[in-house]
């Protein structure tokens, strides 16, 4: 993961989604995906923004070597619990996915439908467990 996909200033995501931000940058790339030849990480996860009402926050999308499959995260604090929430979903897009155009599937069929959530204030919980699902899915789909 490079650094720089997570350093965009922006306005308007809550303060919990912006601390999972900056724990996620801790983390410099997934090392399956390192290249020898290239001398770089050829996982290059992006990040763009969540705007669902009230839930604002981020997005990760990262896709597979010769694009065939994508992985989407969704995190953001939940408007009725102040719980760090993220949501799991594959789907290809063009660019990041957004409330009006997801395809969740089997998650998110309730406002109460995660994948994994966290107590207010484990930003690096939840950071951790991104991270490793964006590691797992590279594995996966290599």
């Amino acid at each position: 993961m490079s650094v720089d996909l997570f350093q965009r200033a922006d306005t308007g995501a809550d303060p919990q989604a912006e601390a999972v931000k900056a724990y996620l940058r801790m983390h410099d790339g997934i090392q399956e995906s390192w290249s020898s030849e290239l001398k770089r990480y050829t996982a290059e996860p992006k990040l763009s923004r969540w705007e669902n009402c009230r839930e604002q926050g981020y997005v990760i999308r990262l896709r597979s070597e010769g694009y065939k499959c994508q992985l989407n995260i969704a995190f953001f604090e939940h408007r009725n619990s102040d719980e760090i929430v993220a949501i799991r979903w594959e789907q290809l897009t063009i660019n990041g996915p957004t409330i009006d155009n997801a395809k969740f599937g089997e998650v998110y069929r309730t406002k109460y439908d995660f994948s994994y959530r966290v107590s207010v204030g484990e930003a690096m919980r939840m950071a951790d467990w991104i991270f490793g699902e964006l590691t797992d899915f590279w594995k996966a789909a290599a």
